[in-house]
């Protein structure tokens, strides 16, 4: 994403799943006194704020009790519950509502003209969050991260023990999007299950891939296809709670 506009600031954080004290101090509290470099206002958007830890929270408390007229501070979450009380009580909150992913699809081939079949997954990974859908198609790591997912989920039935254990290795290393693999697997087996279950090709997100996930829906019986799918829900549960304590 490009971030070039200098009065629109996006708060970053090293640590994956924290948005830490010093985090919030030196992108807002200490930059906030700055005027806006040529804009009307100075935008701070907070993405995944439900990422703040408590000592986050109470440091930005003090700044959007009393900001400057020019400041907007943009906390976006989905899950609110994770702020808190007296955040809540001095934010406006705007519920938004998801894009569907037929509108998103014909969204990113009309406007960046890529094939249908790699819309549906971008549309169907974002869970209608456009700004995410259009992130991922022009995405490379996004790319690669699900050729990966591809490779392992089409030797599901055959692969060894030592190929399993490189595959979770390589998981490891993409760090940030542990759990894009994850949902990238689940997606894999909803469409293995959709064809079991409908025989009907254009139902499917992985359209490109076909081929395979027909022959996993013909060759596997259903309880194992939603064994396993069950499996990796509760893996990415586990592992969401894991990566809280990070």
């Amino acid at each position: 994403m490009d971030h070039n506009q200098p009065d629109i600031i996006y708060v970053s954080h090293e640590k994956p799943n924290t948005i830490g004290v010093d985090d919030i101090r030196t992108q807002i509290n200490n930059d906030i006194v700055i005027k806006p470099y040529s804009s009307r206002y100075k935008v701070y958007i907070v993405d995944e704020a439900e990422k703040m830890n408590q000592q986050a929270q109470n440091a930005l408390l003090k700044t959007i009790e009393e900001p400057p007229a020019y400041a907007v501070i943009l906390l976006l979450t989905t899950n609110a519950d994770s702020f808190l009380p007296t955040i809540l009580s001095r934010c406006i909150t705007l519920n938004l509502k998801v894009v569907k992913e037929d509108v998103i699809k014909s969204y990113l081939m009309k406007t960046y003209h890529i094939p249908d079949y790699q819309a549906d997954v971008c549309a169907a990974f974002s869970q209608g969050n456009v700004g995410k859908a259009i992130q991922l198609a022009s995405s490379e790591e996004f790319g690669e991260l699900k050729a990966s997912v591809l490779q392992l989920m089409k030797r599901l039935e055959d692969i060894d023990l030592y190929e399993m254990t490189a595959a979770v290795k390589q998981i490891a290393e993409y760090k940030l999007t542990v759990n894009d693999y994850f949902d990238l697997m689940m997606i894999w087996f909803r469409d293995v299950l959709y064809m079991k279950a409908t025989n009907d090709v254009n139902g499917l997100i992985f359209k490109d891939e076909v081929y395979d996930i027909k022959k996993q829906a013909e060759g596997i019986p259903v309880m194992a296809i939603a064994a396993q799918n069950f499996g990796m829900m509760n893996a990415k549960k586990v592992l969401d709670e894991a990566l809280k304590e990070i």
